[in-house]
């Protein structure tokens, strides 16, 4: 765990936690399914909504406005930003629900296990279960956000370069966030 220099200090050395880096294929990988979020919506009673295309939809009437103020460049490295942005929280959502899951389980075991369901047992399953489902709405929602943008951002670049689908030279990245969605 710990070391020592050569001037006799002790050094410590903490565990780090590795971390996906935010990219479409991470964020993917981790997120909640489709199926799994809109049964939890519909047992819940919720409404349903589509958040990849009600982003790829705002953020193409955002990249529109940006270009009319400041040029079709700026837009398009602004959108990327506001994209990166919506990416990581979106990664961040995803490793709670992650996180979530893991703790439901342990729960899930932990009761199955014991004899009796105490009054605590009882009191956490329901609290894990909503947790589990609040975060696995939050993560796909957020996740959608993120691929919508992503869809926004390749199809201004598309449009902008004179493309109507993807090109053997466009850039490895760009269809990225294409396939994305």
């Amino acid at each position: 765990m710990g070391g020592t220099e050569d001037s006799g200090a002790t050094i410590l050395h903490f565990p780090v936690v590795r971390r996906e880096p935010p990219t479409i294929e991470a964020m993917t990988a981790l997120a909640p399914p489709r199926s799994l979020v809109a049964s939890l919506v519909a047992d819940a009673g919720f409404e349903a909504r589509d958040a990849l295309r009600g982003f790829d939809r705002e953020f193409d009437y955002l990249v529109r406005a940006i270009e009319m103020g400041s040029g079709p460049d700026d837009a398009i490295i602004r959108l990327r930003h506001l994209m990166d942005t919506h990416l990581v929280h979106a990664m961040e959502l995803c490793q709670a629900f992650q996180a979530a899951g893991d703790r439901l389980v342990n729960i899930e075991v932990q009761v199955a296990q014991s004899e009796k369901l105490g009054g605590s047992g009882q009191m956490m399953l329901p609290r894990a279960r909503r947790e589990f489902r609040d975060r696995a709405i939050a993560a796909r929602v957020a996740a959608d956000a993120a691929l919508g943008a992503a869809q926004a951002l390749a199809g201004h670049v598309r449009r902008a370069a004179g493309l109507a689908v993807a090109a053997a030279e466009e850039p490895q990245q760009l269809q990225l966030f294409a396939a994305a969605g």
